[in-house]
């Protein structure tokens, strides 16, 4: 695990994802120290490992600050079935709105659209590309005003 995780370490995703899902640093850190006491990882692959507690801890803020600014998103850029705020919104057969993370979730489970209850497979889910364009103007308005505030 700790290799898998030095090799994704340099990856802005991965980082914004772990940091999303809440991983523990100080479990990074202790995984970090087990693998340089036992020489578990070498050259480029410890260096690397040992970045990423440091890494998640940055994304770890970076995540906080977007939430904070989501917090009076608009109703529609709310997902329909879990009221998150959408990165991905897509269109679904029944012309309900939701992030495409939440009906990828829901098709592992239940194949069928959770509004209508016909089946769907996820290449019936459509991107909403008005509503991310709406969606990504409205954050970077904010992420200037955040900005404009910290000078």
């Amino acid at each position: 695990m700790c290799a898998i995780f030095g090799l994704f370490a340099s990856s802005e995703e991965f980082q914004q994802e772990c940091a999303k899902n809440g991983c523990n640093t100080a479990t990074l850190r202790e995984a970090v120290k087990k693998c340089q006491k036992l020489n578990l990882l070498m050259g480029e692959s410890i260096i690397a490992f040992e970045s990423l507690p440091d890494l998640v801890d940055k994304a770890s803020q970076s995540v906080a600050d977007d939430e904070a600014l989501v917090a009076d998103a608009p109703d529609e850029f709310l997902d329909e079935l879990m009221c998150t705020f959408m990165s991905n919104p897509v269109i679904l057969p029944s012309g309900h709105v939701v992030d495409r993370s939440t009906i990828t979730q829901h098709l592992l489970n239940d194949p069928i659209d959770p509004f209508n209850r016909e089946p769907m497979t996820i290449e019936d889910a459509k991107p909403a590309v008005e509503l991310k364009s709406k969606i990504d103007s409205w954050l970077e308005e904010k992420r200037a005003a955040r900005s404009a505030m910290e000078l």
